[in-house]
């Protein structure tokens, strides 16, 4: 449940400056935002594809590579893009020379996350600015000069990527108690069970999880509160909503986990402060406030954690 700093899609494609609409490549209308160096991107148009296969990219061979741009090449028809919001996406990648594709996250089944929040407005202010009001369903080509190679390594080609912009969904919220106990009665969350020591496995429903971070209190505490600055012993086994597959369990390695409450995954901090210690709870973590950007064998999606609270030490 601890955070990783991942290479985002934002750092990737940092953009260098923000512009006002560009137009379509067959039609001449205006189709978004454009920034940066956009005339690097005239010749770009796609056709074909859909969520789930890459479309088909064209443009003048070789795309010189002079400096960074983002231009809408081909404008969904689904509601825009609204600041706050975390959008899910596909890619690929193509090698600027000569067009040959380099990658994709088609292949990779479902589609990436990101954050379209102050974070990102902060870290990437460009790509923020031609994020917001862009219609789901846009088609949008980024580029940038590759960095130099250090001494002895080969230099990494010039890439166009396009990205597709498959869907946006609303920051999360921390459902309340009496939406946990409808969703409890109608038989919608995941129960547990246990083994004679006390190692858990869970059940996980057929219906849609919540869009909101469900906390439910399987066993309240007698011991003090946990703040947020806080950092906790606890134990825990998590798991996939989607698969019900395992993934990680303090369980299986046979001790608790000790961590700042301030340093792990949202859901995790969000669905703890404030509950005692002793408390065990259930979570089920919505994808954008479990792991985004997931690397090094994280999990995807929204997440299921059964979590025992140890105990706390305050923060000095």
């Amino acid at each position: 449940m601890r955070k990783v700093l991942a290479t985002s899609l934002a750092m990737m494609l940092s953009l260098t400056a923000c512009g006002g609409p560009t137009t379509d490549n067959l039609t001449g209308e205006a189709t978004g935002k454009s920034a940066g160096a956009t005339e690097i991107l005239e010749s770009v148009a796609v056709s074909g594809g859909s969520d789930e296969e890459p479309p088909t990219v064209e443009f003048d061979e070789p795309l010189e590579v002079t400096g960074v741009a983002a231009r809408t090449v081909a404008e969904g028809d689904g509601d825009e893009v609204e600041a706050g919001q975390h959008v899910h996406y596909q890619l690929v990648a193509l090698n600027a020379e000569d067009g040959d594709v380099l990658g994709d996250t088609y292949s990779q089944g479902d589609p990436k996350l990101l954050s379209v929040n102050d974070t990102l407005k902060e870290q990437d202010a460009e790509l923020y600015e031609v994020l917001v009001g862009t219609k789901v369903g846009s088609q949008i080509a980024y580029t940038r000069p590759s960095p130099e190679p250090a001494e002895g390594e080969t230099a990494s080609p010039e890439q166009l990527i396009v990205l597709k912009v498959i869907s946006a969904v609303p920051e999360p919220e921390v459902l309340s108690p009496e939406d946990v106990k409808k969703l409890d009665d109608e038989g919608q969350l995941p129960t547990f069970t246990f083994d004679d020591k006390g190692t858990p496995e869970v059940t996980i429903p057929e219906n849609e999880a919540s869009d909101d971070l469900v906390v439910k209190v399987l066993e309240e505490g007698k011991g003090d509160v946990v703040a947020e600055s806080d950092s906790i012993t606890a134990n825990y086994s998590g798991w996939t909503y989607s698969e019900g597959e395992k993934f990680d369990s303090s369980f299986d390695r046979g001790e608790p986990a000790t961590f700042p409450l301030s340093g792990v995954i949202k859901g995790w901090t969000k669905g703890l402060a404030g509950q005692k210690v002793g408390s065990k709870v259930l979570l089920v973590i919505p994808e954008p406030w479990a792991y985004p950007q997931p690397s090094q064998g994280q999990p995807s999606g929204t997440l299921v954690f059964y979590v025992e609270i140890v105990s706390k030490e305050a923060a000095e």
